[in-house]
């Protein structure tokens, strides 16, 4: 990105093309005021986590919110073209955990602000901080808060958007007896449900019959598919260390074990969750309305 001029990356974004919204101070519910009705519904303690305001101005009147995985440049156009100016997003902005803010000391090796995502003059985060502010838009996330809560709404939106739900095993949120399928049937199918293009990977054999199926959004741990692997035909998950669990699958497959691993995108995995995540905003804000937009899957996306 070198190479791209911040002038040049802000024309490309489009940032011009979005209506400013005309905010009167004072009249409407503000950004700062959902923020605490939200914070009060979910509970618990919000020192230390990477929930927080992100960019824009709390003290914004709300028009709209819109929920979503993540707040990418196409989210943040289509929110503004909506007129829905607070977005809670699941992961990071900013491309890194610290969402643009370095941290004191960078770990050895980690490479200059890792952890903190780019650099404060990165051009892609100037071009993208300019385009919320010009649309007066306001990013909060909402990660560890909405995934504490008790009802696993992440995993019920996904086994929802691949028709599932009335498959789930009782007192097991995550796993799924499905009508008996081959692995490359199943496959299929979830590639056809989530609309994927590029995203899915799958490791394991083709021809073995898929009946219980564990899902998990977001990154799946090492931990859950060794400890559960015996108990599953097929695990589904958001993403995953290719040298912990793809591997690991894949010496499962020659092995001879008929078992299968299929990641579909983090991001996509944690689509459907937030889509219910705006249903539940709507319970506790009822003033403006609130709408999901989805990130989608971007691998072998034309520029």
């Amino acid at each position: 990105m070198t190479g791209i001029s911040r002038r040049r990356f802000a024309l490309l974004t489009g940032a011009a093309g979005a209506t400013p919204f005309a905010l009167a101070q004072g009249q409407g519910i503000t950004a700062e005021a959902v923020i605490q009705r939200i914070q009060g519904a979910l509970g618990g303690d919000w020192s230390g986590v990477p929930d927080g305001l992100k960019a824009g101005d709390a003290s914004t009147v709300v028009r709209g919110i819109a929920t979503t995985a993540m707040a990418t440049l196409d989210v943040l156009k289509q929110a503004a073209a909506a007129n829905m100016n607070l977005v809670l997003t699941c992961e990071p902005t900013f491309y890194g955990r610290g969402d643009g803010q370095a941290p004191a000391a960078v770990a050895a090796g980690r490479g200059r602000g890792a952890p903190g995502g780019v650099e404060q003059t990165d051009p892609v985060f100037l071009a993208k901080k300019e385009f919320i502010e010009k649309n007066n838009l306001v990013v909060f996330r909402l990660h560890d808060h909405w995934l504490a809560r008790k009802e696993n709404d992440m995993v019920a939106g996904l086994a929802d958007s691949l028709g599932w739900s009335k498959y789930a095993v009782k007192g097991d949120d995550a796993l799924f007896e499905i009508p008996a399928a081959s692995a490359e049937a199943t496959v299929a199918q979830i590639k056809t449900k989530m609309n994927l293009r590029g995203g899915l990977r799958a490791v394991g054999d083709k021809k073995a019959m898929v009946r219980r199926v564990l899902l998990f959004t977001g990154s799946m741990t090492p931990a859950t598919m060794w400890k559960r692997y015996a108990e599953t035909d097929m695990f589904v998950g958001g993403e995953v260390r290719e040298w912990e669990n793809t591997h690991y699958a894949a010496d499962m497959f020659t092995a001879g074990e008929k078992r299968a691993l299929v990641t579909v995108g983090r991001v996509v995995s944690q689509e459907p969750g937030m889509r219910l995540c705006a249903a539940w905003v709507k319970t506790v804000v009822r003033e403006v309305p609130a709408k999901w937009i989805g990130a989608g899957d971007p691998y072998w996306r034309p520029a």
